[in-house]
């Protein structure tokens, strides 16, 4: 029993907290006094300009969205760099092995024919014949000699600001370290 008034004199306690004023009263008070005090300005935003349209005419010009564009403006860019270089390997015929780069090609092998060294060069899959004097690979790759190890050639390559240069390379037989 004695626990009947001890639950009744917490709940008059409660209560009588619960009339009290509250510091989030005040709180709240001061709040609406900040908000009706602020006001807040509003800058107007300017009106959208209308929009024109301007059609592009091609006319007798190159369509600069092209494939061909891109490539001849990087060789206008490259031959202001070195032009007489790239002139000339320009200027000449491409060979079928140019299309190929180096590294997909193999040397698998030399025979002798007519007295001159060949080279056999394994390239998707097919066998090609090489002698001195061709050219093979992206970069210019001049054939200077071919023997039992492998093909020495001279390629002419750009270099990242564009100018030409050349280094030599050696395609060698597989398995080779000579």
């Amino acid at each position: 029993m004695r626990q009947l008034p001890l639950a009744g004199l917490m709940l008059a306690v409660a209560l009588l907290s619960a009339c009290g004023s509250s510091r989030q009263d005040d709180l709240r008070l001061w709040m609406e006094e900040q908000r009706k005090a602020s006001v807040p300005s509003v800058k107007k935003i300017p009106a959208p300009q209308p929009f024109k349209h301007l059609s592009y005419e091609q006319g007798d010009r190159k369509d600069p969205f092209t494939k061909q564009y891109f490539v001849a403006l990087a060789n206008a860019e490259a031959d202001k760099a070195n032009p007489d270089l790239s002139l000339s390997q320009k200027s000449r015929p491409r060979q079928p092995l140019e299309s190929i780069p180096l590294e997909a090609m193999n040397f698998v092998g030399m025979l002798q024919k007519q007295g001159r060294s060949v080279g056999l060069v394994r390239a998707n899959g097919v066998v090609h014949q090489v002698v001195p004097g061709q050219y093979i690979g992206k970069n210019f790759g001049k054939v200077l000699r071919v023997d039992e190890a492998g093909i020495q050639l001279r390629e002419i390559a750009q270099d990242a600001g564009g100018k030409w240069l050349e280094r030599d390379s050696y395609l060698r037989i597989q398995g080779s370290t000579k």
